[in-house]
């Protein structure tokens, strides 16, 4: 069976898709990350302030996998519209797309919830999602997904954070049998490497200070492949630094806990403007 995909490299650039969502102006946001396994990431988050209750967001984002001799372009596409129907209460819907053209990709509905006082905020977040997989003979093989994801944070004191989220995956088919042998006689090379990201479930945990001036986060993330039930573990350290009012920049530095010393780094770095 084929190498499985890591993408922790994209871990972060859905780190600022969450921030988007969750800001009250307008702004932009370029990331750019690589790891020592020679996945790169690009991305780009734009989020629009219509009025005091209604928000836009898009934005896309791609990671180029080495695969052998070549590499896989993995696209990712997202739209929503976030309303506030109350002082405490946001819905955003959002669709997003990933994946390589007529070879795999999912396409996902989601409708997040959030409430929010002054020192927490909670939020569910379920989704309905398609999975195209395409044959050796150029048919399309289609699996549905159900996710359902937790996510609170708190914030103690004037500096202090703490937050942490849960997701969890259903399949209408039993995708493990992508990790066989006889998965090749059907698939090529490039849909079963980037189906191996699928997920049974994933969790992160994080924590931070913030300052008038800077920032600083430190998470952990373990995800639980569906393809072949193992974990795969991944710790960040985060520094923001708020260069003004508008301008702002993010430096990340991570490592993989379950690949060689010498493969385990990640790093990116992101710059954002608000207006």
């Amino acid at each position: 069976m084929l190498k499985k995909i890591n993408f922790g490299v994209m871990i972060y650039f859905l780190a600022v898709l969450n921030a988007v969502a969750a800001s009250n102006s307008s702004s932009i946001s370029v990331d750019i990350g690589s790891d020592e396994q020679g996945n790169k990431n690009t991305a780009v988050a734009v989020d629009l302030s219509l009025d005091s209750t209604k928000q836009i967001m898009f934005g896309a984002g791609r990671s180029v996998v080495p695969a052998g001799a070549e590499t896989i372009n993995n696209n990712f596409l997202y739209f929503g519209l976030s309303k506030k129907v109350s002082e405490d209460w946001k819905v955003t819907g959002m669709i997003e797309y990933s994946g390589l053209k007529d070879q795999y990709s999912i396409v996902s509905t989601s409708v997040p919830v959030r409430f929010t006082q002054d020192t927490y905020f909670l939020e569910v977040v379920p989704a309905i999602r398609t999975i195209s997989l395409s044959t050796l003979n150029n048919k399309k093989l289609f699996v549905s997904s159900t996710a359902l994801g937790l996510k609170a944070g708190w914030y103690i004191g004037k500096y202090f954070r703490l937050s942490g989220s849960a997701y969890s995956y259903a399949y209408s088919r039993d995708v493990s049998k992508l990790a066989t042998f006889q998965s090749t006689r059907y698939f090529n090379e490039k849909t079963l490497l980037l189906s191996s990201g699928l997920l049974k479930r994933s969790y992160n945990m994080e924590t931070g200070l913030d300052f008038e001036s800077f920032s600083i986060s430190a998470g952990k993330n373990r995800s639980v492949s569906a393809i072949d039930n193992s974990n795969s573990d991944y710790i960040y350290t985060v520094f923001d630094y708020y260069l003004s009012d508008s301008w702002s920049l993010s430096l990340l530095y991570g490592e993989y806990l379950n690949t060689p010393a010498d493969q385990n780094n990640y790093t990116s770095i992101s710059v954002s403007h608000s207006f």
